[in-house]
């Protein structure tokens, strides 16, 4: 057992390291295709006038593009906590303007003769756990309080620096 937790432990580093990029590679791939993709384009815009925010094409384009920029940034390391911040409120004001709306109000059973049941406070923070953005948001900010570790251009630029 001892053994087990000594590799895990040794590879704490690489698994933090493969999460950030992924999760980066995550924001990138979004954005981008919302910046170049006309589907996607569509998707974002018509969601930004549904929510009501001023100037939807530039406010579509602009989320995009930080997804797409901070993204990239997180996956190469480079100011890993300035990325997770912007990448952190784009989550958050995702999350209350559009994506706490798809929790259901109430739950619809198999047999439709027992009726409807009102949703109760623990399932819907089952819900609301469920939602992918609170992963993300997990783990932005696991990346913001930690900072770039191992693999990255933050610690790059720390090392050359002598800052240790």
């Amino acid at each position: 057992m001892k053994i087990i937790l000594s590799n895990l432990e040794k590879n704490t580093n690489n698994i933090y390291i493969i999460c950030r990029i992924l999760i980066g590679l995550f924001f990138f791939v979004a954005g981008f295709n919302k910046l170049f993709h006309p589907v996607f384009q569509g998707y974002m815009l018509n969601t930004i006038t549904t929510i009501g925010f001023p100037f939807p094409q530039f406010t579509a384009n602009f989320t995009a593009f930080c997804e797409c920029i901070f993204g990239l940034f997180l996956m190469l390391g480079l100011w890993t906590r300035i990325s997770s911040v912007f990448l952190i409120i784009i989550i958050l004001i995702a999350l209350f303007t559009h994506d706490l709306s798809t929790i259901p109000k109430e739950l619809i059973p198999v047999k439709p003769e027992t009726g409807v049941y009102k949703m109760d406070p623990f399932t819907w923070l089952g819900y609301f756990l469920y939602l992918p953005q609170m992963l993300y948001l997990l783990f932005l900010l696991l990346f913001l309080f930690q900072g770039c570790t191992g693999f990255g251009i933050d610690t790059f630029r720390k090392t050359k620096s002598g800052n240790n």
